[in-house]
């Protein structure tokens, strides 16, 4: 029997249509089958959310391991910055109209490039994932009476039902949440991976441009200037990637959402 199967059966005797405390011979054990279905699902659920934050963090690590630190060290060469020249290029403009500022920018991926040396409880809300998912499939316990309820407990009958339409509300709450927590992990996760690439290969072009026209921006061509806009804007999008996917109520943040959808529609007007 289903939960909402016995609800009905409840809410029948409650209402008086239903007399028969033997029409559930044993509401204890299918109430008991139901709930263990529930707690299965929730794990199936939590693992796979687990599985798919595991292989976002891996994205963030392969994305950033090395790559910030170059990054950063070959942007604070270039002298007389001017990303206003590079308007016009799609994704870059809408940077400059949110007051994108490259200085910030290198700030934050100096923070990135630096986790392995600086304390952990420095940058937390940078910190990575791993087996934040661990506790993330509590549901609430709904006593169940056998007794009780062959006896036509009404007041019993009426508090088992107000429980397990909690418990049925939870359970949707808490499956839909690890639902979109793999699915979005899923999709920073493509984001990352596909930044990483232009992020390679960003860098090099990068060095390649300082190796031939120098440190001044001024030096360099337009097409060069783009190339550089571009990594940047790349390196940009890795850093709002990189904070905790979710909240401190282990729900999707906003913060998260909007760079996942920032990184997607950057992402949408590349391609290989």
């Amino acid at each position: 029997m289903t939960i909402t199967y016995v609800l009905q059966v409840l809410h029948a005797m409650e209402d008086g249509k239903i007399q028969d405390a033997t029409y559930i011979k044993d509401l204890e054990g299918e109430l008991h089958k139901a709930f263990r279905r529930v707690r299965r699902r929730v794990l199936r659920l939590r693992s796979r959310a687990q599985y798919e934050i595991g292989e976002m963090d891996w994205a963030k690590v392969s994305a950033t391991s090395g790559h910030m630190e170059e990054f950063t060290k070959y942007c604070s060469l270039i002298r007389n910055f001017n990303m206003a020249d590079c308007e016009g290029l799609p994704g870059i403009e809408s940077f400059l109209k949110e007051g994108f500022k490259v200085d910030d920018m290198i700030d934050r991926a100096d923070k990135i490039a630096s986790l392995e040396t600086v304390s952990a409880a420095a940058y937390s809300p940078m910190a990575l994932g791993f087996g934040i998912l661990d506790g993330f499939a509590i549901l609430p316990k709904v006593k169940v009476d056998n007794k009780k309820f062959h006896s036509m407990d009404m007041a019993y009958i009426h508090t088992l039902i107000e429980d397990l339409e909690n418990y049925q509300k939870e359970v949707r709450k808490l499956t839909a949440a690890l639902d979109e927590i793999g699915k979005k992990a899923r999709e920073e996760a493509d984001c990352l991976n596909d930044l990483h690439d232009y992020f390679v290969d960003g860098i090099g072009d990068l060095k390649a441009i300082l190796e031939e026209k120098g440190e001044d921006w001024n030096r360099y061509s337009q097409c060069e200037k783009m190339q550089i806009a571009r990594a940047i804007q790349v390196a940009q999008l890795i850093t709002i990637l990189f904070p905790h996917l979710l909240n401190d109520k282990g729900e999707v943040s906003e913060e998260s959402e909007r760079a996942i959808e920032k990184a997607k529609r950057a992402l949408s007007f590349r391609d290989a």
